[in-house]
């Protein structure tokens, strides 16, 4: 049987490369390492929370066809370090971050939601 422990790393096609790592390292990221543009044109960053990775990737002229409704990630969870969702609203704000849809009630949780520079979903949870 498989045993996942946790999820090692995510990895993104942005179309702004300057904007998601503003948008990630805003939100607490910390940015390991960055590279290229490649001969491909393709530029690449890794970023830190905690012990998991985010990886994105750019290539020029890469555009989403269709923010809502394009193929790919719909959303990924992030537990949140936070004494209240109030604490974390407040943060997100001082951040310049804007939440899209929340905070909603979850059986373990309360969640809110951002979306970053690509339209991606990403929720940000507090554990009970």
């Amino acid at each position: 049987m498989l045993r996942p422990k946790a999820l090692h790393h995510v990895a993104l096609t942005v179309a702004d490369m300057d904007k998601t790592l503003h948008f990630y390292q805003a939100l607490g990221f910390t940015l390991l390492r960055t590279s290229g543009p490649d001969a491909d044109g393709v530029r690449s960053a890794v970023l830190r929370i905690g012990e998991q990775e985010l990886n994105v990737f750019h290539k020029l002229a890469l555009v989403p066809d269709d923010a809502e409704n394009r193929p790919g990630m719909h959303h990924y969870c992030l537990d949140m370090d936070a004494e209240s969702m109030d604490d974390l609203v407040a943060e997100l704000g001082e951040a310049g971050l804007c939440i899209v849809r929340g905070p909603v009630k979850r059986r373990d949780g309360i969640s809110a939601f951002v979306h970053d520079p690509d339209g991606v979903r990403v929720e940000l949870r507090i554990g009970q």
